[in-house]
């Protein structure tokens, strides 16, 4: 059976908005204990600046770069909780790439959130040393709007291609003052000029200092392997294993002054087979975007309130939905992946993670992957394998007993396994008592 190809998407700054994660996180458990988690990591309700506070304050670059990240894993972990699917690639756009990394693995979503509110601080300090700011170009080719940047930049501002983001927009970055004159300078040619919701002149040569402060940050934390391929915004190219933390590193501190290159991003991810995206985070400016590049392709976003609605299918992936029975059986396994990277990490032992988290959840995916490419459903040893892995994810996050109990009832209620499995009593092994 043929798979269709899954890639994931994922914001930067400005898709904020007052009310975001609202239904996200009425509806799915997951993402309302993923704001939870962010809030311990920060010490303050991030959820609450989401949902309550003005747009001044979320749109602060030091708030609203973990409000983002924090909205996109949250819908990222109900998505994945759902539908167990692994996409093929991801991508995210600037601040959205660390999104991507902490999704993936590669970084754990405490460092990752920590580090985007530090990122966000650096980068609203530099802000403050010059009145910048940023807008979208399009309508006009890039000689010419090569040759217009030049000349404002003559006359002593900065302004500089910040993005490449289709075969038709571009971001520019720089003074405010070299903005307006920009502004005035393509009135009446057939442009469009839209000013970005961004507080500072990012991806420019005003963040240098800040990107110099970031690397240290960096260099303290502690990298994982992907467990599906990430993107860099600096080359369009999946992070090469090869490269190691070094090489991640360079990439993430000069994403901070270079030019995002989100169209060569997209075109990896055509490259890669894609034929669906999911944009997971608040808005769909991204999936606007692909499909500016690829018009006949199927694309989803987690703000449609359709695509994370709990229903009797919700939790069925499209390759499995069969008869009820059999969809309970082929759904088991996927539910597993997705409640394991649902369930909050409480413990910080990189080893102990490494052995009773990664290994045993990525031998459950090579498991899902083989079942779904020959189209068939799992084996009882390969659901109790399931079984086990959730067990010894619980065990290794020092999940609670309590919550243990609700996540595995409710797996073996909804896909109709009580015959094979029941929930360990606190002493029967298995829980913390």
């Amino acid at each position: 059976m043929k798979m269709t190809k899954v890639g994931l998407l994922f914001p930067g700054q400005g898709s904020q908005y007052v009310g975001m994660a609202k239904t996200l996180t009425e509806r799915h458990a997951a993402a309302r204990r993923t704001f939870e988690e962010a809030g311990d990591c920060l010490g303050w309700d991030v959820l609450r600046l989401c949902l309550e506070g003005d747009i001044a304050a979320l749109t602060a670059t030091a708030n609203a770069q973990p409000a983002i990240l924090t909205h996109s894993v949250a819908a990222y972990r109900a998505w994945t909780e759902l539908y167990g699917e692994r996409p093929a690639v991801g991508g995210g756009h600037s601040l959205g790439e660390f999104s991507a990394l902490a999704c993936s693995g590669v970084l754990s979503f405490a460092d990752a959130v920590r580090l985007v509110r530090h990122r966000g601080e650096l980068m609203q300090a530099a802000a403050g040393a010059a009145d910048g700011g940023m807008a979208a170009i399009s309508g006009i080719d890039d000689d010419r709007l090569e040759r217009l940047l030049e000349e404002i930049r003559s006359e002593g501002a900065v302004l500089v291609v910040a993005g490449v983001n289709s075969a038709h927009q571009r971001v520019v970055s720089g003074h405010r003052t070299a903005l307006e004159r920009l502004a005035r300078r393509i009135e009446g040619l057939p442009a469009k000029y839209t000013p970005l919701n961004v507080g500072a002149a990012f991806h420019s040569p005003f963040m240098a200092d800040a990107a110099a402060q970031f690397r240290i940050r960096l260099e303290d934390c502690v990298y994982g392997a992907p467990s599906w391929p990430v993107l860099s915004n600096v080359t369009g190219t999946p992070h090469a294993a090869e490269g190691g933390e070094a090489s991640l590193i360079e990439r993430l501190t000069l994403q901070m002054t270079r030019p995002v290159q989100w169209a060569a991003c997209m075109e990896t991810m055509r490259a890669y087979g894609v034929e669906r995206t999911v944009e997971l985070g608040p808005g769909s400016v991204l999936t606007r975007l692909w499909q500016s590049i690829r018009p006949d392709g199927d694309s989803e976003y987690s703000d449609d309130p359709r695509l994370l609605a709990k229903s009797d299918a919700a939790g069925i992936p499209r390759t499995a939905q069969t008869s009820r029975g059999d969809a309970g059986l082929a759904n088991f396994l996927p539910r597993c992946l997705g409640i394991a990277v649902a369930t909050r990490n409480n413990r910080a032992d990189a080893e102990a993670y490494r052995t009773g988290v990664l290994e045993p959840y990525r031998a459950v995916e090579r498991l899902v992957a083989a079942n779904r490419e020959n189209g068939e459903p799992p084996s009882e040893d390969q659901l109790r394998q399931g079984w086990d892995m959730l067990l010894s994810v619980f065990e290794t996050k020092g999940t609670e007993a309590s919550e243990r109990r609700m996540r595995l009832t409710t797996l073996i209620k909804d896909t109709g396994t009580d015959n094979l499995f029941s929930v360990p009593k606190p002493n029967e092994g298995g829980f913390a008592s």
